[in-house]
């Protein structure tokens, strides 16, 4: 009597030459797709539709759903399963992609930032953690994608600075941006950033497969001043300014400050620097010095506090700014 056997598999017509050309195009990150590790259902879609016009496959050739599926069964690619995502849309929707042990692999959480926005620059609280700026646990991530507005910088559009007192400055606890998805218990957040406030980007090897869009040191500082509770919180914020100040570059720090051209934060630098008793090299203190006369002069010198929705008593009458 001959025994039962196991059906089968049939793969699409041409599956060799379409997986030898998948592994080729995931093999090494590129400027369209940083990562190619840690991927999404909806890039992988781009991908496959890619490869099959390259390979001039016909039109009728199976769908992305049923590529993905051979590829998991082959063991060829793995889905990190997010918390409380019964029903994830195509970006929600994220894969492992390799030969062996991606059960078993440790995910970066940069890796899932990156894979969920291709083009967008990771920040704020993730950007401290990953430069070793601070000692703190991320307790949140963010990515944000770049927008324009206007050929001029208006810092009005990021913070009104005539304000009475800082009380009246929203606080940044309701701001952390859009949550995008959670991971083990930590959510993954999607902001949007005007191009002209974060001139300091900068491209980072996370593994050989791996490549991060990441707000450099210099810019992650100014960051903090800026956007204090997406970045951690005060203590966050000035355990950065106290022990990190010495690593950055006052040359690229002035040209960030030059090309943002927001009073205020320039007002909390030259503050947060008093604070700690840091004395500038002479391009930025010249600056400062500057700076400082023409805001006395001009009617743009109402008084703030040192971190956006932290009310503070002392003053720091140099630069009219409240402090701890």
């Amino acid at each position: 009597m001959t025994g039962i056997s196991s059906p089968v598999k049939k793969f699409p017509p041409r599956w060799e030459e379409f997986l030898k050309a998948f592994t080729n195009y995931l093999s090494k990150p590129s400027s369209s797709l940083p990562g190619v590790r840690c991927i999404t259902e909806k890039s992988l879609s781009h991908v496959f539709e890619e490869i099959r016009i390259n390979l001039h496959l016909p039109t009728t050739y199976p769908s992305g759903i049923k590529i993905l599926n051979h590829l998991l069964s082959m063991g060829l690619a793995f889905e990190i399963p997010l918390d409380d995502e019964t029903n994830p849309t195509p970006s929600h929707r994220f894969f492992l992609l390799g030969l062996e042990g991606l059960k078993e692999s440790i995910i970066d959480p940069l890796e899932l930032l990156q894979a969920y926005q291709p083009s967008g620059v990771i920040c704020y609280f993730s950007a401290l953690a990953h430069l070793s700026l601070t000692t703190q646990t991320a307790t949140h991530h963010h990515v944000a994608t770049l927008t324009k507005k206007g050929n001029q910088p208006q810092y009005r559009s990021i913070e009104s600075h005539k304000v009475s007192s800082p009380s009246t400055e929203k606080p940044e606890r309701s701001r952390l941006g859009s949550k995008a998805f959670e991971y083990q218990g930590i959510s993954y957040f999607l902001t949007k950033r005007f191009t002209h406030s974060i001139p300091g980007i900068q491209t980072r090897i996370l593994s050989p497969r791996t490549k991060i869009r990441i707000t450099t040191l210099e810019q992650t500082l100014l960051d903090t001043l800026q956007f204090p509770f997406h970045c951690g919180g005060p203590e966050t914020v000035f355990e950065v300014w106290e022990k990190q100040y010495f690593r950055l570059d006052e040359d690229v720090l002035l040209s960030y400050i030059k090309k943002i051209r927001i009073p205020p934060l320039l007002r909390r630098a030259g503050t947060m620097l008093d604070l700690f008793g840091r004395k500038p090299q002479k391009a930025l203190s010249q600056y400062f010095d500057k700076s400082k006369k023409d805001l006395i002069a001009s009617s743009e010198f109402n008084q703030i506090s040192l971190l956006r929705g932290v009310e503070y008593s002392r003053q720091n009458s140099d630069w009219n700014v409240l402090i701890p």
